[in-house]
């Protein structure tokens, strides 16, 4: 792991959509909201946060045996999953100096969370977000008419044994008193062959007063979900102006350098990543990068078949 990127509709089952390139989109206009939707968390299995026990007892006198149908009127035993606050220190390896991160935390959940907190000592809006967030953007926009978030992100996956990839996005909202919290979402299923894809997009609009003023506050999340094979190696190639090769580099995924000095002469650099399908054969992809770029990026796979872009710093000579 070289970088992390620091940057979670409603169903009381569960809903499994089988799908290879899908785009859905979900949008609601709420007034005076106490709770305001600010992100995702990404599940591997349904978030089941429904409280049957409570449901039964208070709707005793209405269930006379047979299959038990949830009604319209459940709302108050949907449950939530609350997030904890947990402090993290950090050690600068160079200057030894300490500093203190707070985190939301979704613990005893196997998954991955995505979203905007607002933090109630001083006002300021931060952002959360797994390092299984690739290509992450996040915009945060304020004015006295309007709150506007925007956040975008995509999940690659490497095929697994069992022919399809399940994921389930669960909204995430944040109380007046400033509490996160994440309700049972929605579940798609992805075919596992490479380039399948699936996109979705939550968005939600609400007007809220302040000082007796109205104002607009709105988030839109779009999340892309796209299937590679798992990269086995990776190489670098630093090309002449002649497109002569400099010097090659093999590299196991993951293993790239934080940092890379390319050679005086060097022009440009091809990064190839080496894979494997179901069947053996290879596949190579390539990427080219330049004098005007910053970072090259490549790509490994974790235990849960995320695969994981990192960036590697270009430092060019003059």
């Amino acid at each position: 792991m070289k970088i992390k990127q620091w940057l979670a509709v409603l169903l009381v089952v569960p809903c499994i959509l089988s799908l290879t390139g899908c785009q859905l989109a979900s949008e609601n206009t709420i007034e005076n909201t106490k709770d305001r939707l600010t992100g995702v968390l990404i599940t591997y299995e349904y978030l089941d946060l429904f409280d049957y026990d409570g449901y039964l007892k208070g709707n005793a006198s209405g269930i006379s045996g047979g299959d038990i149908q949830v009604d319209g009127d459940s709302e108050q035993y949907r449950g939530r999953l609350y997030a904890i606050l947990k402090e993290q220190v950090l050690t600068n390896e160079d200057t030894g100096e300490e500093t203190v991160v707070k985190e939301y935390v979704f613990e005893d959940v196997e998954g991955f969370a995505y979203f905007a907190f607002k933090d109630s000592s001083n006002g300021a809006v931060n952002s959360r977000s797994d390092e299984a967030i690739s290509d992450g953007n996040s915009s945060f926009f304020s004015s006295d008419d309007e709150d506007k978030i925007t956040f975008e992100g995509s999940i690659y996956t490497a095929p697994g044994n069992n022919g399809a990839i399940t994921y389930y996005i669960n909204p995430v909202y944040q109380s007046n008193d400033g509490s996160i919290y994440a309700m049972s979402g929605s579940g798609f299923s992805m075919d596992a062959s490479k380039g399948a894809s699936y996109s979705q997009t939550l968005n939600e609009t609400a007007t809220v007063t302040e000082n007796g003023t109205n104002k607009k506050s709105s988030i839109s999340i779009k999340l892309s979900f796209v299937t590679m094979f798992q990269p086995e190696k990776i190489v670098l190639l630093q090309m002449n102006s002649d497109s002569a090769i400099l010097s090659k580099d093999e590299y196991a995924p993951g293993e790239v350098p934080e940092t890379l000095t390319p050679k005086a002469d060097t022009n440009y650099i091809v990064a190839e990543t080496y894979k494997s399908d179901s069947a053996g054969t290879v596949h190579v992809t390539r990427e080219l990068y330049d004098r005007q770029d910053e970072y090259l990026y490549t790509f490994f796979c974790r235990y849960d078949n995320i695969c994981i872009k990192t960036g590697t710093q270009l430092e060019w000579a003059e």
